[in-house]
């Protein structure tokens, strides 16, 4: 038969009490990080009082949300760039970036004929606003028209 003595039920007891009192923390701390103002890019509700009447910091956020399209792009391509050429090359399968910024795939024949006829060339990724090389990232097949 499983008894209990009166240590494993005193220490079950404060087990369990801590528990409560840790989760009731816990679910009031998230609380405040879920309510709390929003600022992405520049904008949101929470902008100027992160910025706290700082003039500097307003202008750093005026200026991330001028150039937020433009960060997304980055961030996407290199999204992309990061994972996706290396699963269309196991299929037989290569990225290319067109000149509007878009993507194609074509087959292994596609892509010799378009360097036979000097239509794709190597494009090196860059980040922060195209200032620096991203040596993270392999070269781009960039389609030239």
């Amino acid at each position: 038969a499983y008894t209990v003595d009166r240590r494993q039920l005193f220490h079950s007891f404060l087990a369990g009490t801590s528990s409560v009192l840790v989760a009731s923390q816990f679910s009031e701390s998230a609380q405040a990080v879920i309510s709390s103002k929003y600022c992405a890019y520049g904008t949101g509700d929470g902008c100027e009082d992160l910025a706290e009447g700082n003039e500097y910091i307003r202008q750093l956020q005026q200026k991330s949300a001028a150039n937020k399209e433009a960060i997304q792009r980055e961030a996407r391509n290199a999204y992309y760039m990061k994972n996706y050429p290396d699963w269309f090359a196991s299929v037989g399968k290569n990225m290319i970036k067109k000149p509007d910024g878009t993507f194609m795939v074509v087959d292994d024949a596609e892509l010799q004929k378009l360097k036979d006829e000097n239509k794709v060339g190597l494009e090196y990724a860059t980040t922060m606003g195209g200032r620096v090389m991203d040596l993270t990232q392999k070269p781009i097949l960039v389609l030239r028209e």
